[in-house]
């Protein structure tokens, strides 16, 4: 005979396989909302919960310690996960601070029946000074007031990414830093060549999640959790990986399911570095070696919890200020990458991931230095590799850094 069926009692406890991961933006701080939550895909978390505790020294005859009371209740741990497209967008948006926005891109087309043309000026005398690129008002009607670009001109070999100070709706034109655009004075863009905005730029909206994990049918929640660091990891061979450090208020057990709904994760596939690695550009110029790993990490600087009287856990939370640093290795084949770090160059710095399908980051630090250099004799039978640290500054009119999205076909 054919047995079927299954088997009970196999388990010696919850299995780590039946774990959802889910989260929900906070309106108030520590507030957990019941609405929908996002649920996740990740490898390991380390969520706990940990508690101080203090005793007074009191003499006694028995000679043994006094009772100790609770002082402090912290939650906090890192959330990790192969990068696929989508799926991480809410915590680089809580690292970053600000929202993502539906990516816009003029294309310069002069004999269309509405012609799209780009005229640049330096240091108009009109803007302020500033250098701009005059382009027609309808082209420039739904660009934010002040953002990023891409800007993409084959026929001079331009592809750079630029601070711009004002949308002038006024007089139709994307103003700039004086002496940033690599173009001539009075130069005409020519068609085909693009202008397109940032997904997103680290900005100043304070952001707190409830994150929840599911345990034997109840849930562990973890309120007022502000995501203090991620770090995106490309190296050879591998799967390019995402760890997302979190500060929570505290640790605590719902035995019932707060959410409206679950929302089902994302499921843009996987990124591998072998074939979706599409590759990195440091101050406007790619390496003439291969890369061989590049490191982003995106942090709140000085974030921490604040902690009160009549209760343990955290009654509010700081945080921070935004910073960008990173690093990046590649086959030693010129000395440009390594002049310009030790002349303190600074420019931006891309580094560029999609998946099978084609989609998926651009990663942009605007105004990096490049630091650090290191070309060590490791061994024997090596080739070189030139070692770099990256540090992200802000542009003189602020923005750190920002994420363009990649679309299949863009």
């Amino acid at each position: 005979m054919a047995f079927t069926g299954s088997t009970a009692g196999l388990a010696a406890g919850a299995q780590t396989n039946d774990t959802v991961l889910t989260w929900a933006l906070e309106a108030t701080y520590k507030q957990s909302p019941t609405g929908p939550y996002q649920q996740g895909r990740f490898t390991a978390e380390t969520l706990s919960r940990s508690q101080s505790t203090s005793r007074p020294s009191e003499i006694n005859t028995i000679k043994e310690v006094s009772q100790s009371v609770v002082t402090q209740v912290t939650a906090s741990g890192r959330i990790s996960g192969a990068l696929s497209t989508g799926t991480f967008d809410d915590f680089l948006s809580g690292v970053l601070g600000n929202d993502f926005a539906n990516t816009i891109q003029i294309v310069v087309d002069s004999a269309a029946t509405d012609a799209v043309t780009g005229k640049v000026t330096l240091k108009a005398a009109d803007h302020s000074g500033r250098d701009i690129i005059a382009l027609p008002a309808a082209a420039l009607a739904n660009f934010p007031d002040a953002g990023v670009v891409r800007i993409v001109d084959t026929t001079q070999s331009i592809d750079t990414y630029l601070k711009y100070i004002l949308n002038n709706r006024t007089t139709p034109a994307l103003e700039f830093e004086a002496g940033s655009l690599p173009f001539k004075d009075g130069y005409t863009l020519p068609d085909k060549s693009t202008i397109t905005s940032a997904s997103i730029i680290n900005g100043n909206i304070d952001k707190t999640y409830t994150i929840r994990k599911s345990i034997l049918g109840a849930w562990l929640m973890y309120p007022g959790s502000l995501i203090n660091q991620m770090q995106l990891t490309f190296t050879q061979g591998q799967f390019a990986q995402v760890e997302a450090d979190v500060i929570s208020a505290n640790e605590v057990m719902s035995p019932t399911n707060i959410a409206s709904a679950e929302l089902p994760a994302p499921s843009g596939n996987i990124h591998n570095t072998v074939d979706n690695f599409l590759g990195c550009s440091l101050l406007d110029k790619s390496p003439a070696g291969c890369i061989t790993a590049a490191s982003i990490t995106l942090a709140r600087n000085g974030s921490k919890a604040d902690y009160g009287t009549g209760h343990a856990d955290a009654c509010g939370i700081i945080t921070g200020q935004f910073e960008a640093s990173g690093s990046v290795s590649f086959y030693y084949r010129t000395e440009d990458e390594y002049q310009a770090a030790l002349a303190g160059r600074q420019g931006p710095v891309v580094i560029k991931s999609v998946d099978s399908a084609g989609n998926g980051y651009a990663f942009v630090f605007l105004n990096a230095a490049l630091r650090n250099p290191q070309l060590q004799t490791e061994s024997v039978n090596k080739t070189y590799q030139l070692k770099l640290d990256i540090e992200g500054n802000p542009t003189s009119s602020g923005a750190t850094f920002a994420i363009f999205r990649i679309t299949s076909g863009s």
